[in-house]
């Protein structure tokens, strides 16, 4: 299953990010971002589950694992991320105050600060993922540690 599931995550996340709103009928300009940023949470988490184990909070920290993800993230941005951005998404449909999601550029880090407030740019958030995902599925392949 995750052959499938996870491809189709990223697929469908993509197309979030890369759709952009018309103002006359959203009232702002961007993507989808909130979807994207719950898609791509719901890989890490899932990524996460397998490769490290433990809470749901435990499987954020894949985040920093050098095999995958290897952002230079200190453990209060993981905390960050998963409070502010994946519980709140997934549970409430909002972000917390004072955090963003931006669209972002693809040099951008996928996380950052900007004037003290935190953004995760989900573009280079999906281009990390896609890699993720590969070495993720190629590994599964190899040693066969989940069908």
């Amino acid at each position: 299953m995750l052959k499938e599931s996870l491809p189709e995550l990223v697929k469908v996340a993509e197309y979030c990010i890369n759709f952009r709103k018309d103002p006359k009928i959203w009232h702002s300009h961007g993507c989808y971002g909130y979807p994207a940023a719950i898609l791509l949470l719901a890989i890490v988490d899932s990524i996460g589950f397998y490769v490290i184990g433990g809470k749901v909070r435990e499987h954020f920290n894949i985040l920093k694992h050098k095999n995958y993800y290897n952002l230079n993230l200190k453990k209060k941005d993981i905390d960050r991320i998963y409070e502010n951005y994946r519980c709140s998404l997934t549970h409430n449909a909002v972000l917390e105050v004072n955090v963003v999601l931006d669209i972002g550029k693809a040099n951008d880090a996928v996380f950052e600060y900007k004037n003290t407030i935190p953004y995760i740019n989900l573009l280079p958030f999906l281009n990390v993922t896609k890699n993720v995902v590969g070495k993720f599925l190629h590994k599964i392949n190899k040693d066969q540690i989940v069908s």
